[in-house]
């Protein structure tokens, strides 16, 4: 078998491809490769140390959920076999997340390092676990979440294998640990690269054109997303939105053809009479259209009293009543917080059977982290792709308002938005429990020139 990694892999990562340093940390823009390199580069030293060397090395592959594995890194892994034209070597199973290159048995494994004791203790069946791979390194909190995955991987091994952790990632903030143990000092046991979308020989016109725009319009985002350099973590969450929130206003055009209704429902602690806002129990209705290229928030509800559940389970199941009026025949899926809230959840699916309501779906709230939730809302608001009414004037008001609590950043070494009762963080978190489950698609999904 004759594979020609050049004409695959494109140029910009030949130190990359040939490094066997312990640590080989890799931060960049989007479209810059990196993701799609480390797949490619662990695919084919997997086959080839078993071919020529007749050792079996064996992968671990870590973000920080479990659940995000199956949309993005193996997502990225099968990519590589079928790019590399090796699909008939490789189980592949649909049930599970393991891979298994059938030669050997050598298995690519995937864990959440939001549960670190299944990844202390784990262990293969053949060969040797020597390779690690965490992808979105940022979402690693703490060096010391870092240390015991690092230390995860030890004894000694035969010759020519080698241990070695990867990391790639984007560069959101300069606070996080990442940067002063990796890039601010020389390691001999360290790589690091910068790479951005220039290196990305198997762009199109269009994908440039995205990067252009960026430029011109939002040179802070381009700082990061284009040339991936360090973010800076301080005053407003959303400023590019902030800046000039007329661009992402718009009305949701009657012809538009919706995939579903998302509402997202975050559980606030407000008592009776408070007039404010903040916290309070938020409904944010979003429509996603059918090729999941914009989301246009449509709808928002508050109330005010989280210590009458009766009364919140008929206020829920009103508005979304009135949305599937307004909305005939669109699906609607209502995602609901769900930490310490199963008993308000389980009411509102108990109502839904009982009054024998088709077409309207409660969900527990996919579990994401806050920074990937911000990620996304900012990459949609850049794009133009997230699209607020003239019905939601408080989620406007929540989105200009956002703020980083620079000094818990600065201490815990993370970015970290404000929430000291000051901005409304709840139609934040109601906004995102609606569209976060669907984030993969819809930063997927094409942009459109029209849109550029």
């Amino acid at each position: 078998m004759n594979i020609h990694i050049p004409l695959i892999t494109g140029g910009g990562y030949e130190k990359f491809w040939t490094c066997k340093k312990r640590y080989k940390v890799i931060k960049g823009g989007r479209m810059s490769k990196k993701s799609c390199t480390a797949a490619l580069w662990y695919i084919f030293h997997i086959m080839k140390f078993y071919h020529v060397h007749s050792e079996k090395p064996c992968l671990l592959v870590v973000r920080r959920y479990l659940n995000t594995h199956r949309t993005s890194t193996r997502s990225q892994l099968l990519w590589a076999i079928e790019k590399l034209g090796v699909s008939h070597l490789w189980h592949i199973p649909k049930s599970e997340l393991t891979l298994t290159y059938k030669p050997s048995g050598q298995v690519i494994l995937f864990r959440g390092a939001d549960d670190m004791d299944s990844i202390t203790s784990i262990t293969v069946p053949t060969g040797h676990l020597c390779w690690l791979w965490i992808e979105e390194s940022y979402q690693i909190n703490n060096e010391h979440d870092f240390n015991k995955l690092d230390l995860s991987f030890r004894g000694n091994l035969p010759d020519p294998l080698f241990k070695q952790v990867t990391m790639t990632f984007n560069p959101w903030n300069n606070l996080i640990w990442i940067k002063p143990r990796f890039f601010d000092k020389s390691d001999p046991d360290v790589f690091t690269d910068t790479t951005n979308y220039t290196c990305n020989e198997f762009l199109g016109i269009d994908d440039f054109k995205i990067f252009d725009k960026m430029r011109k319009d939002d040179p802070r985002r381009f700082k990061i997303e284009g040339l991936g350099e360090w973010g800076n973590i301080e005053g407003l969450v959303y400023a590019g939105y902030a800046d000039n929130p007329e661009k992402n206003h718009t009305e949701l055009p009657e012809n538009e053809r919706l995939a579903f209704l998302s509402v997202g429902l975050d559980y606030g602690s407000g008592s009776p009479g408070e007039d404010s806002k903040l916290g309070k129990t938020c409904l944010i209705a979003c429509a996603i259209t059918a090729d999941f290229s914009k989301v246009y928030v449509i709808r928002e509800s508050f109330f005010n009293d989280f210590f009458l559940p009766d009364r919140i389970t008929k206020w829920v199941i009103d508005f979304l009543l009135a949305l599937q009026a307004d909305f005939p025949g669109v699906d609607i899926i209502c995602h609901c917080e769900y930490a310490s809230s199963d008993a308000f959840n389980n009411a509102l699916k108990l109502a839904i059977i009982e009054q024998n309501i088709n077409g309207i779906e409660i969900v527990n709230a996919f579990k994401s982290s806050i920074l990937d939730r911000i990620d996304m809302t900012q990459i949609l608001f850049g794009e133009k792709r997230l699209l607020l009414t003239s019905n939601v004037p408080n989620m406007k008001q929540a989105f200009s308002n956002a703020l980083w609590d620079t000094k818990k950043s600065k201490l815990k070494g993370v970015p970290i938005r404000l929430d000291d009762g000051t901005s409304d963080i709840d139609s934040l978190d109601a906004f995102e429990y609606s569209v976060i489950k669907y984030a993969n698609y819809l930063l997927a999904a094409k942009v459109s020139d029209n849109d550029i």
